[in-house]
């Protein structure tokens, strides 16, 4: 190889590194470096400032972990520097949009995450209303290098509830549900006997805060999470004697669970007359059939530390005896 060949390809080599070093200057020059890599919030620490040797970075992606070890996606509302929604429930990434605020959308946990400047990130507004310290994982990074923060948020104080609203109108559908109930009766003696059937008597009022229809979800057990583990008492309707919903001094507990009312007395006192044989029995059927009411309300609560309010919406589902029928099983001999 001539001198001459040897400075052509000496020459080519420094432009190559000149022309990669001021395309990635950023890469070779600095590590983003964060100042720490584990968080801690909690009500009586609920901010957390973060800062970075530079400003090549973005947020790369929120998650955290389930009991198997596998990584769930977070999502969020994200906020320009004027305030503006830029995106809504969407994948978390910053991709080099600046300054910028974020705002986690989660069924247990509140967090902000800020980015105020280009080598400062701020959590801050953070909420746990899981039971257990909740972990989420913020992966921060350029194209050539990661980091990734976990910030434990520790369970909060509960909520109180303020108030529960309902509307005037509601649903109304006839026949919706039917259960069934059978009594049996054995006459042992010699002579004809009758037996009165109540066929009301086994049957209630069914109310249920939580609950899922066709159409949607509309209040979850993980919602009322908010309210801790003792659930509050809340008044409800009840169905008067012209068949509409009415206030009352009832009140039942705000959780996901089913719950039973009695009927009116009239109701119980209806009257039905069956006769068995001699040395016979039979089985009688009553079968009860449901109208279906539903109350749409909302929620006030608010947080006693905190003072962060929150509204829940929801459908109180009423299902009320409506008709009956019995039917009247053949007679058998006594075994």
């Amino acid at each position: 190889m001539n001198m001459k060949s040897l400075l052509k390809i000496i020459h080519t080599v420094i432009i190559a590194v000149i022309v990669l070093h001021s395309c990635n200057s950023e890469v070779f020059i600095s590590d983003f470096a964060p100042s720490v890599s584990e968080v801690q919030l909690s009500e009586k620490d609920p901010v957390s400032e973060i800062y970075f040797e530079s400003s090549n970075w973005d947020i790369q992606s929120v998650y955290d972990m389930d009991e198997n070890g596998n990584y769930n996606e977070i999502r969020g509302d994200i906020y320009g520097p004027d305030g503006s929604l830029m995106a809504e429930n969407a994948s978390l990434y910053t991709n080099g949009f600046g300054q910028v605020k974020i705002k986690v959308l989660h069924p247990d946990i509140k967090l902000t995450i800020e980015r105020k400047d280009a080598t400062h990130l701020v959590l801050s507004g953070s909420e746990n209303m899981n039971y257990e310290t909740k972990r989420v994982y913020i992966d921060i990074g350029n194209t050539y290098n990661g980091r990734q923060i976990s910030v434990d948020i520790e369970p909060s104080t509960r909520y109180n509830l303020d108030s529960i609203v309902y509307t005037e109108s509601y649903l109304i559908m006839d026949n919706m549900m039917q259960k069934r109930d059978a009594i049996h009766y054995i006459n042992s003696t010699n002579n004809v006997s009758t037996f009165a059937v109540y066929p009301y008597s086994n049957f209630k009022v069914d109310y249920s805060f939580v609950n899922e229809h066709e159409w949607e979800t509309i209040l979850t057990e993980e919602q009322l999470k908010i309210f801790g583990k003792d659930a509050p008492m809340v008044p409800v309707r009840v169905i008067n004697q012209y068949g509409s919903p009415v206030m009352s001094t009832v009140t039942l507990p705000l959780s996901a669970g089913v719950y039973h009312l009695p009927l009116t007395e009239e109701m119980l006192e209806i009257k039905e007359i069956v006769s068995v044989s001699p040395n016979k029995q039979r089985t009688c059927i009553i079968k009860c059939w449901y109208k279906y009411y539903g109350i749409w309300f909302k929620i006030y609560a608010s947080h006693p530390v905190t003072g962060e309010k929150r509204i829940l919406k929801g459908l109180l589902d009423i299902y009320y005896p409506q008709s009956y029928e019995v039917e009247y099983g053949k007679e058998m001999d006594i075994n």
